[in-house]
């Protein structure tokens, strides 16, 4: 009885998708690949009767938080015209602004 080699299988499973996916013929595929296309069929049917590998478990990777730098200007742009509101800009000013440039019903 042969063990299983993983990778040799992974291998082998990539390239069968690729194939199935490419349109082309078994001969054709092996051709431009470099190996021979009764290994491929031969894998083919083999990987149909195996269950595809499950994914491992997912890595735990530190996230480090790096706030932002506050947002000091930003530009608002209506009909064309631009506007440029700070930092402690009047809510009731810029709304004025927005409806005489004709942004605004």
């Amino acid at each position: 009885m042969r063990t299983r080699n993983p990778d040799l299988e992974a291998r082998w499973r990539e390239r069968v998708d690729a194939w199935r996916s490419s349109g082309l013929t078994a001969a054709q595929f092996a051709a431009q690949n470099g190996f021979s296309a009764s290994a491929l069929t031969g894998w083919s049917s083999k990987l149909r009767h195996r269950p595809a590998p499950r994914p491992s478990a997912p890595a735990f990777v530190a996230v480090v938080r790096k706030d932002a730098a506050p947002v000091r200007e930003l530009v608002v742009e209506v009909a064309g015209a631009r506007v440029r509101v700070t930092q402690g800009f009047d809510p009731a000013l810029l709304a004025a602004v927005v409806r005489a440039i004709g942004g605004a019903a």
